[in-house]
């Protein structure tokens, strides 16, 4: 069964990462994959916290607190699991050079994006859709820049989305 399941992972990076390969995504794909980086979160709270209108502001606390969580726990993950990313496995994967720490498991890109697509979700059912789909295009580019495998961003897809919703039941 877990080899069935690395097999499935293995494939999949390897679909995205190659098989869609076009030059229009390896141009939308490294601007797609800042939207989970550490500088949009940041700016995205800094914004958010500073706004005069409360629901924007309470949306600013929710999703600070809810990286805080997520980060947290995403970097206790890193740790414990020391995955390698796949490029270094798969010398021959396609890949941009973006910055990236030691481990790959979970996607602390697609945790931040999570955290603040489903703290936008959960504000503004509105724009729902919109907020979710743009951070699933961030996991998505995760994996076609060859930085990330699937079930790391599937990691990051759950820790965000639990630490953004645990957060919007405290506040």
């Amino acid at each position: 069964m877990i080899e069935k399941l690395k097999h499935g992972d293995v494939f999949l990076l390897h679909w995205l990462n190659d098989s869609i390969k076009c030059k229009i995504l390896d141009l939308v794909m490294p601007i797609v994959t800042y939207l989970g980086s550490v500088t949009f979160s940041a700016i995205f709270c800094l914004v958010t916290l500073l706004s005069e209108n409360k629901d924007i502001k309470h949306l600013g606390i929710l999703t600070s607190l809810s990286i805080l969580t997520s980060t947290f726990i995403t970097h206790f993950i890193k740790r414990f699991i020391n995955r390698i990313r796949p490029y270094i496995n798969f010398p021959h994967l396609n890949i941009k050079k973006i910055g990236v720490d030691d481990y790959s498991f979970p996607s602390g890109h697609t945790t931040a994006a999570f955290s603040i697509g489903v703290s936008i979700a959960l504000s503004y059912t509105s724009i729902a859709i919109i907020a979710i789909s743009l951070s699933m295009l961030v996991g998505v580019s995760r994996v076609y820049l060859g930085v990330h495998y699937p079930s790391d961003v599937a990691a990051g897809v759950f820790v965000g989305t639990f630490s953004s919703y645990c957060m919007f039941l405290v506040l």
